[in-house]
């Protein structure tokens, strides 16, 4: 048994730690958000997707966006200058992709959706990522989000 007693602790730590191990990943892990149909706005008018450029266009681009990312704000940019340069032949996407770490990324895909009840999505988006260093720095965003949606001319009790 003394000649077997080093290799069983051997085993026994190793387990422990992989047990270990296992339990810590799995407490870390953030959960996914996704926004629920309940959070979403319904309304006859209301699509999951927003498409900006023709139909027929011979490249799609498909955007995953969270409006509070700076790097999708980067991109965003970017995005509009190809839809200048290659406006009849470049159809452009856009889905909602929260993040958890982004405190009112959720926030602001519903405000959004809602301008894009109004028919106002695209323009809410563009003023969403032209804005997003003071909006995302404040405490609470739905007065600034509030007073975006009447500057783009909006129905503020719709909104």
């Amino acid at each position: 048994m003394k000649r077997y007693l080093p290799l069983v602790i051997i085993a026994a730590v190793a387990l422990l730690t992989l047990a270990s191990g296992t339990i810590l990943y799995r407490a870390k892990r953030l959960p996914v958000l996704t926004m629920s149909k309940n959070d979403m706005p319904s309304a006859a008018g209301a699509k999951a997707i927003h498409v900006r450029g023709p139909a027929d266009a011979t490249v799609t681009l498909e955007e995953f966006g969270d409006f509070q990312c700076p790097a999708c704000r980067t991109l965003a940019g970017a995005i509009n200058q190809l839809e200048q340069n290659y406006a009849p032949r470049l159809r452009v996407t856009f889905r909602h992709f929260p993040l958890v770490s982004h405190k009112h990324a959720r926030e602001a895909a519903l405000a959004s959706e809602a301008a894009g009840l109004q028919g106002r999505f695209w323009e809410m988006h563009d003023l969403l990522y032209r804005e997003q260093s003071v909006w995302s720095k404040a405490p609470e965003v739905r007065l600034l989000f509030n007073a975006y949606a009447e500057t783009l001319g909006l129905n503020s009790d719709r909104f």
